[in-house]
């Protein structure tokens, strides 16, 4: 059995062996597909006497030894099982009528830790047992996720370019021009570019990103609620579509890597890599909180939420250059702002 994301970021795999079931995760962005974690799900026979060995002889994964499993003369075979999707994209799990099965979360494959399974017993090697407070909250998730992505697909989209768009024309004006954003179905986004009040200035900003939570942030910030949802944004003396472009590759990062875009985060760090806005530029930061231009403030988009009822934090995507991205390579935001304010540069790119 085999699924890939609705973002086509990874795939999920159900293998069986001789005599053992795997659930992989694979990383397919790049020319090669790369497994990023495997999860023993299941033996289909009596548990071998042996240790686990991840140098089996025939090739294959190892099995579960008898003190690993919770059925040591063979696990119950496997019926009308499915592959769900968390909204996030960078998880999976295996569900069957009676709930998981097993599950490759977001942070499988790393120190030691690859997944959860029904059937495991204790923390092995190659599976951790599903029960307890894991098994209560990956089963909500899955719930969760199967609701979400039956929203996705009942034409979720109009719902969700109306009320952005609605929120945007409120703080910003009237949208003057928009743009699709990316190739991918999902997730589906927009950029609408407004001039900011009766100034020579024209906001671009997206919509659609913060339609679905970003991977990852649970294991970077205490308050993920605050940070899962964000929607890109940038400023230009002039109505062009350079913003427009910028936001477009900017925007497929989180969904089309499994990452996640925050405050104080840089891209790149190479002079003139940016010529559209000046020769000097290196690097792109982050922010909710830009440096004002002159005497002006840049508008106050807080308000949109998503979900049940989480907040959208705006970022704001500043060119900056090499000076300032020194400073905030480090991912020390406020020193980078500062600096900019210090020297006259402001929100506006």
């Amino acid at each position: 059995m085999q699924s890939t994301s609705p973002y086509g970021s990874r795939r999920a795999t159900l293998l069986r062996g001789d005599g053992d079931v795997y659930l992989y995760l694979e990383d397919v962005t790049g020319a090669v597909a790369e497994t990023t974690s495997a999860v023993w799900v299941a033996n289909e026979r009596p548990a071998p006497t042996e240790a686990h060995d991840p140098t089996r002889s025939d090739g294959g994964p190892p099995r579960m030894a008898p003190d690993g499993t919770r059925h040591p003369d063979g696990c119950p075979p496997l019926r009308q099982v499915e592959l769900v999707w968390f909204e996030e994209g960078d998880a999976v799990a295996l569900v069957d009528e009676s709930g998981v099965v097993a599950v490759v979360p977001g942070w499988g494959g790393r120190e030691g830790f690859y997944g959860y399974s029904r059937y495991a017993a204790g923390q092995t090697p190659i599976a951790w047992a599903l029960n307890g407070e894991a098994d209560v909250l990956i089963n909500q998730k899955v719930v969760d996720s199967r609701e979400f992505w039956s929203w996705r697909r009942s034409g979720a989209w109009n719902h969700i370019r109306s009320t952005g768009q609605a929120h945007l024309e409120e703080v910003l004006g009237p949208q003057e021009a928009a743009w699709p954003l990316g190739l991918s179905k999902f997730p589906e986004m927009i950029a609408s570019r407004h001039r900011f009040g009766e100034h020579d200035i024209w906001v671009t900003a997206t919509t659609g990103l913060s339609a679905q939570r970003m991977a990852g942030v649970e294991e970077y910030v205490d308050n993920p609620e605050s940070a899962a949802r964000i929607e890109l944004v940038i400023a230009r003396t002039e109505p062009d579509q350079v913003g427009a472009e910028l936001l477009n590759a900017l925007a497929q990062v989180p969904f089309g890597r499994c990452t996640w875009l925050g405050e104080g985060h840089t891209v790149g760090g190479t002079v003139g890599s940016y010529p559209a806005f000046g020769a000097d530029k290196a690097s792109l930061l982050l922010t909710s909180e830009p440096p004002l231009r002159g005497d002006l403030a840049p508008p106050d988009l807080r308000g949109l939420t998503r979900g049940e009822n989480s907040p959208v934090t705006y970022l704001w995507v500043l060119v900056i250059d090499e000076e300032t991205f020194a400073l905030a390579r480090g991912r020390d935001a406020r020193a980078a702002v500062d600096h900019m304010a210090a020297t006259g540069q402001g929100w506006v790119s």
